[in-house]
């Protein structure tokens, strides 16, 4: 990505912000923002996919708002090989996703994003989708 790209992404992302904390009485205020990115790849361990995912919560805190990002937390303590823990942790994403004031896509959809997609809509949530390769900070 080049470096103007890269600069227009983020612009986007602090405008995105900004409109979100419109109207909140706390000048701190950072609202919980979801983070839907490549979800198997993070479970299986790969650690290219995890800097990757780390990179793009990154983003969202330097931009002004919270990471929420469940492929990152969850498999720390749920198994995510177990059917019975899965099933939990997909109850957890879906708790979390409803805290968060939106949801931000990161890359090109796969299945597993395309899952998070649809749940972030069906709970009435504005997606916003992010071409971002950042760096690994």
């Amino acid at each position: 990505m080049k470096g103007s790209e890269l600069m227009s992404e983020v612009i986007q992302a602090q405008a995105a912000i900004d409109k979100l904390r419109i109207d909140k009485s706390n000048s701190h205020y950072r609202p919980f923002i979801f983070v839907i990115a490549p979800f198997t790849e993070v479970v299986k361990g790969q650690d290219k996919a995890i800097q990757t995912v780390q990179s793009y919560c990154r983003f969202v805190y330097q931009a002004g708002g919270i990471p929420v990002c469940p492929q990152l937390y969850l498999p720390q303590f749920i198994n995510m090989h177990r059917s019975q823990e899965f099933q939990i942790a997909a109850f957890i994403n879906i708790v979390l996703l409803t805290k968060c004031t939106e949801t931000w896509s990161f890359g090109k959809p796969t299945h597993d994003m395309r899952y998070f997609h649809r749940l972030a809509k069906r709970k009435g949530k504005n997606i916003r989708q992010f071409n971002l390769k950042t760096e690994v900070y």
